[in-house]
């Protein structure tokens, strides 16, 4: 081969290798940036008041002999089993979080911070599929679960109001707590409420809050 014949062959490769970095540069710069639904779709989270979630709430096969020992006695009664969980999920340590705990990982390792006792709450609930909404504030957050019978419920007792169902607090970090117990949360600090069902943001005005303590 010539010396004309290769130099022209060298220069076609650096046309080439040149081309093909100006074009992906290109189509890098003309990218739509993420939405943030694909954002959580990408990294297994949830958006609640401009906040992202890890989020692990759905069923878990991993929890159904976990909830089959919680509510064998209660014969189906929703109250008995219902607060089965929550004291079970009461019982769990708080414990500080660096890193997001998955509901498996709050039993395994016996300990969560508000958010990962929350889920781990929740993901016990949906597997009986009760309906539950995880409660925000700047820096906390907390279940209000639907009771099918509410009658059993100590009084006095906090809980919200969405859709005309009562949604009552459980709140997960107290040392000794009850299925209405208020928190000592000011319902002017609730930023966001989610629905753990529907997983969809519900707007803050679409809820009551009622407190009795």
């Amino acid at each position: 081969m010539s010396l004309f014949n290769k130099r022209l062959l060298y220069r076609l490769g650096l046309y080439s290798v040149a081309g093909i970095i100006a074009y992906s540069l290109y189509t890098r710069a003309h990218v739509l940036p993420e939405t943030d639904a694909q954002y959580c779709e990408r990294k297994g989270m949830v958006k609640i008041h401009n906040r992202f979630y890890k989020y692990d709430v759905y069923e878990h096969n991993e929890m159904k002999p976990i909830v089959d020992m919680l509510t064998r006695d209660c014969s189906g009664d929703s109250y008995c089993e219902i607060t089965h969980m929550y004291q079970y999920v009461l019982n769990i340590p708080y414990k500080e979080s660096t890193d997001d705990r998955n509901p498996s990982d709050v039993i395994n390792q016996n300990g969560g911070d508000c958010d990962e006792k929350s889920f781990l709450l929740a993901t016990l609930l949906l597997q009986k599929h009760y309906k539950c909404l995880l409660i925000t504030t700047k820096e906390h957050g907390f279940i209000a679960v639907h009771l099918p019978d509410d009658t059993k419920v100590k009084k006095p007792a906090s809980y919200v109001t969405f859709n005309g169902k009562k949604y009552f607090f459980a709140e997960t970090t107290l040392e000794h707590g009850s299925i209405g117990e208020y928190n000592n949360i000011n319902p002017k600090e609730i930023e966001g409420v989610y629905d753990m069902v529907g997983k969809k943001e519900i707007e803050r005005g679409k809820i009551d809050v009622t407190i009795n303590n």
